[in-house]
């Protein structure tokens, strides 16, 4: 083993992370809205503490819908154009284009911020977004002019409403197998919005002439409606408090917001709008509705945002936006976002089950300090041992101090001890001034490749330069030839020889036998396998001689277990 490969996998490995995990984990001291203006192509982002417009964020043609991450770090907004982007909170930049074609307009992130679901309104159909590479890794066909759509509390299944169609149909989306696995048909006309109760037993239905079906999640069965009071009304907005006691409606024609109690399913209040009322939205906390405001029946117009108080349904104040305001989201400030573990996993891979000694994720809410976004540093280490907490926040996994290389308060990222665990584990996080707990699955191993963008492993050449599509990182990345030695990054394969000593920040054992390796699904010559640095395995390989060019599968299988699905390795001749 050359010593300037190790040196440059390490820089390669770091430079990699660093840029997934470090780029925009930042906590907000107060909380933002965003709106969507439709008719000036960009977003409007409100401090929700004083009520003021503090940016105007470029977005694509007619933003439509809009949708936060569940760790608060990204908004994605369809645009009708085609495209959804994503936006960073910690600066309010654009991160990335997602090209979804059709016209995008309603959007809903699974409760693990895995997924993005975004309805296309022209194509009748679904795009689903991997947050990881910000790609579309599924199309669903569903009904005609799709339109809202929403995510059940425990990320199985999405609602779909699809708007072109006489007998209001919303399609069941199972999102395990991104297929539709049944049709819910109203017998009204046009189901637009969609909303799920907090405890996932209901969605409510909003139709285009003033009904709002009630449909039961266990039996996808209707079980009653409620009448807005009027036809033609044109009903646009739907959304639920979080304690899921009331659902508040905006009725466009009719200039109003109608309030239902959720308990008898009966409009309780009638709240007048100074304009056309289109989207809404509802803060985490319950006590303030924020809703779109057109100032006249074409929906265009310089508009605004009306914000209620949920106490006394009173209008709070006006906030002046841009043009034709439809869809919005509302993150939370920091002050009003509770300590809370929502997703424990690989940190490659995304798999569920973590491993000894390996690189793993946690994400949730006011995991660390508000603003304090940041990797481990020389200074972290003391007596040549790798940190076990930073600037207070601390993990344990089974009681065993786990070593913490990033903290943001909506993501921590770990090397877990080297000590064997099996079975289900119990992992507490302390950010300093509490504690939560949660649990996840581990077993002796938890292999996966690291990857650039979801997909493409980290790999270098012999002469250290990374190996990738050219156009992955234009003038960085090159692709493997056939028959070339080289070298690929992996986590979570288990213990080495000689074993890891806890807390080292030297790692350096091998892998006794060696891993089974296919690139196109032919078996590669790997000559050596084991860690170069703390918890990132270095195999060397030869890619087939045979290999045709593109980017083919690579897969690895160790003592019975697999890395990750769909990762691959460029190839050119």
């Amino acid at each position: 083993m050359i010593l300037s490969k190790i040196v440059s996998g390490l820089a390669v490995f770091a430079g990699v992370l660093l840029g997934l995990w470090g780029s925009s984990q930042v906590a907000h001291a107060q909380g933002r809205a965003y709106v969507g203006n439709f008719g000036s192509d960009s977003v409007s982002v409100l401090d929700t503490s004083s009520n003021t417009v503090v940016a105007t964020v470029k977005v694509g043609v007619q933003p439509f819908g809009v949708a936060i991450t569940p760790d608060g770090t990204r908004v994605y907004v369809a645009n009708c154009g085609g495209d959804v982007f994503v936006i960073a909170t910690s600066n309010n930049a654009v991160l990335a284009k997602v090209v979804v074609g059709g016209c995008p307009t309603g959007v809903a992130i699974t409760p693990d911020g895995s997924h993005v679901y975004v309805t296309k309104d022209n194509a009748n159909a679904v795009a689903v977004i991997a947050t990881s590479s910000n790609t579309v890794v599924a199309t669903i066909a569903v009904g005609p002019a799709p339109g809202g759509v929403a995510i059940t509390p425990d990320g199985k299944h999405a609602y779909v409403t699809n708007v072109g169609t006489g007998t209001g149909p919303v399609s069941v989306i199972d999102t395990s197998s991104n297929s539709v696995v049944t049709t819910v048909n109203l017998g009204n006309v046009g189901p637009v919005g969609v909303a799920i109760t907090p405890d996932g037993t209901r969605a409510y239905v909003l139709d285009g002439l003033g009904s709002l079906s009630i449909i039961s999640t266990a039996s996808n069965t209707v079980t009653g409606t409620v009448s807005l009071a009027g036809n033609d009304i044109s009903p646009f907005g739907l959304a639920i408090t979080p304690d899921g006691t009331r659902a508040y409606v905006t009725r466009f024609a009719a200039n109003s917001v109608a309030v239902i109690d959720l308990s008898s399913n009966a409009v309780t209040a009638m709240v007048a709008m100074p304009g056309f009322p289109n989207g809404l939205t509802i803060t985490p906390d319950g006590t303030r509705v924020y809703v779109a405001i057109s100032p006249d029946a074409s929906g265009l117009g310089t508009g605004s945002v009306v914000v209620l108080d949920t106490s006394s349904n009173t209008l709070v104040t006006t906030v002046a936006v841009g043009t034709t305001p439809y869809g919005m989201a509302i993150l939370a400030g920091s002050g009003t976002s509770t300590l809370q573990i929502t997703k424990v996993a690989n940190a490659e891979g995304e798999s569920p089950t973590i491993a000894p000694n390996t690189w793993t994720e946690i994400k949730g809410s006011n995991l660390a300090p508000a603003g304090d976004s940041r990797i481990w540093q020389t200074s972290d280490f003391i007596n040549n041992q790798m940190p076990t907490a930073l600037d207070g926040v601390s993990v344990t996994v089974n009681g065993k101090n786990a070593f913490v290389w990033y903290i943001s308060p909506g993501q921590v990222n770990i090397l877990t001890p080297p000590d064997s665990m099996q079975g289900t584990v119990n992992i507490t996080l302390n950010n300093g001034s509490a504690s939560t707990s949660s649990t996840a699955k581990a077993a002796a191993l938890s292999p996966s490749f690291f990857v650039f963008d979801g997909t493409h492993v980290i790999a270098a050449h012999l002469n250290g330069t990374d190996v990738g599509p050219s156009t992955l990182y234009p003038g960085l990345t090159t692709p493997a030839k056939p028959g070339e030695t080289i070298v690929v990054f992996a986590n979570g394969f288990g213990p080495t020889s000689p074993p890891v000593v806890s807390g080292s920040p030297v790692q350096a054992g091998t892998l006794s036998p060696l891993p089974v390796v296919k690139i196109g699904g032919v078996a590669a010559a790997v000559q050596f396998a084991g860690l170069v640095f703390p918890g990132g395995f270095q195999f060397n390989v030869t890619v087939p001689p045979g290999t045709p060019d593109g980017d083919q599968p690579i897969v690895a299988t160790y003592n019975g277990a697999t890395t990750q699905s769909n990762t691959v390795l460029t190839v050119q001749r």
